[in-house]
């Protein structure tokens, strides 16, 4: 039953195509504000737009969240569960519906305008559930969103103490305010706000054999949800509000006290919240990975390469859940890359094999690397650092194919890391799928690596290329591969 608080709105099987419609115009659940007081509310509370597949359908399925620190937004864990790569998507407008057009359908997937661009819409470039999150108890239901640009407005801190009974609050969400049936909602994808008292913690009484939450029947769980009165007059959280907040007013200024998590059949009597405060360690650690944490350059290894002299390898390692942008310039600063293969977008993660610079053997490869946030690193290969070894020819290989292809004389490829990256990806998948054709796999690499650059040697085509001088080895490897 815990699906039935996120909100699906079923778009089309998951064999069609063409499906964008985000309208009100078929079977929905969601959650929203019931008896709200007021429409719209604050900016920081905003919907999460994803395209998941769930019970073999593509869905688009809409949530809450608040903002809360910079570029990071919580939400419930469930909210977060089966979403397409690259799919989840942020919206702070005030006009759903006018502003759904500002995302770029591509089949049943969409693309958002560009960071730096006008826009109501960020991108997820990463998400996390609680590492505890148990979605049979609907324990530890919280995650985070970790977002591409900076909204327009400030977040909303959190409160950080425990809420008890008899407390007055603010709910807000984008989800239905009214149920057809008692597991149905309408009137959703418009923010609401509105007023309520809250109760303390469940007992397991709040357990329902009808609407099933078997974490009530657990007193640790219990611990850390926090109920709400959702009676009349008071306004209650309903389908669709999954993630929003409770917001508790201190001395003038407005927190985030608990994430919404379940509501009643018929959203008629109580709300239920993840309590901020349990969690604490959680969310201050991603409020460091909003782009305080880590970020620093690697030496990987040193491979000769077809020209004669010698390639480094570097790679970084971004602990954050964003990606950062540092440009060229005094705080990304190699000499020797002169075609600028290096990035300037570091994404989250580590990436050993991120890109290759040349250089001969009585010269040095100097990187050095300074992150706001985080110290100065340099690192540096010479010809007597350390080789690349057979565990890593693989990937070697594909920087070195990479550096061909970037030297080829064809635009718009997009960058090396993205190169060097899906090249080792293949690759390794053609030794855990298909061993027996890696032999022909690296002889085709190890071709296009030593192709000379020029229009004669390369055949050039929207976002890529190919070299004209090894079809023989690329025909040998499909053969091996598929035949």
């Amino acid at each position: 039953m815990a699906l039935r608080k996120t909100g699906i709105l079923v778009v089309c099987a998951l064999l069609l195509a063409g499906c964008n419609d985000a309208g009100d115009d078929v079977d929905v659940q969601q959650d929203d504000i019931v008896r709200a007081t007021a429409n719209g509310g604050r900016n920081e509370v905003v919907m999460l737009f994803a395209v998941a597949v769930v019970n073999n359908q593509i869905v688009n399925r809409t949530c809450s969240g608040s903002y809360y620190a910079p570029r990071v937004v919580v939400t419930a864990a469930h909210c977060l569960q089966g979403i397409i790569s690259n799919q989840l998507f942020v919206y702070y407008g005030d006009n759903f519906q006018q502003d759904f057009a500002e995302l770029t359908p591509q089949g049943v997937t969409f693309i958002p305008p560009p960071v730096g661009a006008p826009s109501h819409w960020a991108q997820a470039d990463t998400f996390q559930s609680h590492p505890s999150y148990d979605a049979n108890l609907n324990s530890a239901d919280m995650g985070v969103v970790f977002l591409d640009r900076k909204p327009p407005f400030d977040p909303l801190p959190l409160y950080r103490n425990r809420v008890n009974a008899n407390v007055q609050v603010t709910v807000s969400g984008w989800g239905a305010n009214s149920t057809p049936t008692p597991v149905t909602g309408a009137g959703a994808q418009v923010q609401r706000t509105g007023h309520t008292v809250t109760l303390g913690s469940p007992t397991a009484a709040d357990y329902h054999a009808d609407d099933p939450n078997p974490g009530m029947l657990n007193a640790a769980v219990r611990q850390t949800v926090l109920k709400t009165d959702g009676r009349a007059p008071n306004s209650n959280g309903c389908f669709g509000d999954s993630g929003g907040p409770i917001i508790l007013n201190q001395f003038g200024q407005d927190y985030v006290a608990g994430v919404s998590h379940w509501t009643d059949l018929s959203c008629a009597d109580y709300n239920l919240y993840t309590r901020i405060d349990s969690f604490l360690p959680f969310l201050d650690l991603s409020y460091k990975r909003g782009g305080q944490d880590v970020l620093k350059p690697s030496f990987t290894c040193v491979t000769p390469n077809p020209s004669g002299t010698l390639t480094a390898i570097f790679g970084y390692e971004n602990d954050n859940g964003v990606g950062i942008t540092i440009p060229y310039g005094s705080k990304n600063v190699l000499a020797r890359d002169a075609a600028g293969f290096r990035q300037t977008l570091f994404n989250p993660g580590q990436h050993t094999f991120a890109f290759g610079v040349d250089f001969a053997s009585g010269q040095s490869a100097s990187w050095t690397l300074s992150p706001d946030n985080n110290p100065t690193t340099t690192v540096a290969a010479t010809a007597s650092s350390p080789r690349c070894t057979a565990a890593q020819s693989i990937d070697s290989t594909c920087v070195l194919s990479c550096r061909a292809l970037f030297r080829s004389g064809c635009t718009g490829l997009g960058t090396f890391e993205a190169c060097s990256e899906s090249c080792a990806e293949f690759g390794h998948s053609v030794a855990d799928a298909a061993p027996d054709c890696l032999d022909e796999y690296t002889a085709f690499e190890n071709c296009a690596a030593g192709t000379p650059p020029g229009a004669a040697n390369w055949a050039c085509f929207d976002g890529g290329a190919e070299s004209q001088l090894c079809l023989d080895q690329e025909n040998a490897f499909f053969t091996c591969a598929y035949y």
